[in-house]
């Protein structure tokens, strides 16, 4: 998985865009995966599982799925 812009903060070794190995319980949702990082589910504006966008945070996560969460978008 891959954590881009802000979401960083929630885990301390990873940088912006490189990926991560994260391990989960099995049968996980995406809900799963923000609890496990401390993620707020407010805080992730866009999922992309396996280059999809992914809009039900229930979905079920699959081994070696490709996963990138993105915040709301700031600035003006």
């Amino acid at each position: 998985m891959r954590l881009y812009a802000t979401l960083t903060e929630y885990v301390a070794y990873a940088k912006a865009g490189d990926p991560l190995e994260i391990e989960l319980l099995p049968s996980p949702t995406l809900i799963d995966l923000l609890s496990r990082l401390n993620i707020p589910r407010g805080g992730v504006h866009l999922v992309i599982v396996n280059g999809r966008p992914v809009h039900d945070f229930e979905y079920q996560l699959q081994e070696d799925d490709r996963i990138g969460l993105f915040p709301p978008v700031g600035g003006g």
